[in-house]
């Protein structure tokens, strides 16, 4: 016989680690959206998973001596990435300083994405999302995203040289393509500083002649 939606969408939970933070979306192809929300439902109230906001949830971990954890900002927003499909991103000064153009780490979590800004809480932290409108699906990588959104966070006058050498060691030959195709939707000061980091070494070498 086989094992009925409820008792795969268990199976999927468990294979799980701890602290997994899910939606229904993450249960799709197992079973119709009102037998998902019934089985969470059921599960949440046996105390097996935990909901943590709305239409969020976690398979929560536990400590030996400080009991159930609080699941990550990452992870809760990883979530909401999942249940909305918006494409969602640190913050530009926590890119900023995941790319070293600054040592500045920020305080509290931030986030940008494609979608509308939210502020809300969810298991305790304050989440915020501001609307970046360089989270463009078709122009350009997630990863060239980042590069414009720390770039942005900088500010004009405040991009070095070197900052532009370190950005440019993250871009794939596809990002400087995207990029170089795309200049139009960025700000005109961020232009030039761009087309730095998209040269190519012959290029570099011409301009330093």
């Amino acid at each position: 016989m086989k094992p009925i939606a409820a008792d795969l969408i268990l199976r999927r939970i468990r294979a799980k680690q701890r602290g997994w933070v899910f939606t229904a979306k993450d249960f799709i192809d197992i079973a119709p959206r009102n037998t998902i929300g019934v089985t969470l439902y059921r599960l949440t109230k046996k105390g097996i998973i935990r909901k943590i906001g709305y239409g969020i949830y976690d398979f929560p971990a536990q400590h030996p001596k400080l009991g159930i954890l609080t699941p990550s900002p990452d992870s809760i927003v990883s979530a909401i990435a999942t249940r909305t499909g918006d494409i969602i991103q640190p913050s530009g000064a926590q890119l900023a300083n995941q790319l070293g153009l600054d040592t500045q780490v920020p305080a509290k979590p931030a986030y940008l994405t494609s979608g509308n800004s939210i502020k809300k809480k969810i298991a305790n932290y304050p989440l915020t999302l501001n609307h970046s409108r360089f989270l463009n699906k078709s122009s350009w990588s997630s990863n060239a995203a980042r590069v414009i959104n720390a770039l942005h966070h900088m500010g004009k006058g405040h991009i070095t040289d070197n900052m532009i050498n370190k950005c440019r060691k993250t871009l794939t030959e596809r990002d400087k393509s995207q990029l170089k195709n795309n200049l139009k939707l960025l700000p005109y000061w961020m232009i030039p500083h761009i087309l730095k980091m998209i040269r190519t070494n012959d290029e570099r070498v011409t301009k330093s002649k």
